[in-house]
């Protein structure tokens, strides 16, 4: 594992992490929102090859933008209309490589590294902005 994987897995783990014992609801739900996915697409991949799970990673991309669809409705912060739309940007590029039976690249590959960088900084926030929030008199 190299220095720049570990880190991501660091980033991966820790963000969300803190969100859930520093954050209030919305942080919560979207880093449960993100943690769910995120061990579904792992669990998926170790269970099947990618290429006949495409659908299955698909639907989740799907599910995980939708969920932060309802969260952003729900609690109108900025940070949340972030998250999902690099969520449903990412539905799309994965809809459209899946539907024009596309091989992976590096295009997709950072696209998808972006999208979780976007998620992961917009969790990041949220928890940053609902702690600003608390201080306030």
């Amino acid at each position: 594992m190299s220095v720049i994987d570990a880190i991501l897995l660091a980033l991966n783990v820790a963000v969300p992490l803190v969100a859930l014992v520093a954050g209030k609801t919305p942080e919560r739900i979207a880093a449960l929102i993100f943690v769910l996915a995120t061990g579904a697409t792992a669990l998926s991949g170790a269970f099947w090859k990618y290429k006949e799970i495409g659908n299955i990673l698909l639907t989740i991309d799907g599910l995980m933008a939708l969920s932060l669809l309802v969260l952003a409705v729900r609690y109108n912060y900025l940070w949340i209309a972030l998250m999902m739309g690099a969520m449903s940007g990412y539905f799309a590029i994965h809809a459209y490589y899946l539907a024009m039976a596309m091989p992976l690249d590096e295009m997709f590959a950072i696209s998808s590294n972006i999208a979780t960088g976007v998620v992961l900084l917009s969790l990041a926030i949220g928890v940053w902005s609902s702690r600003h929030r608390a201080v306030e008199p």
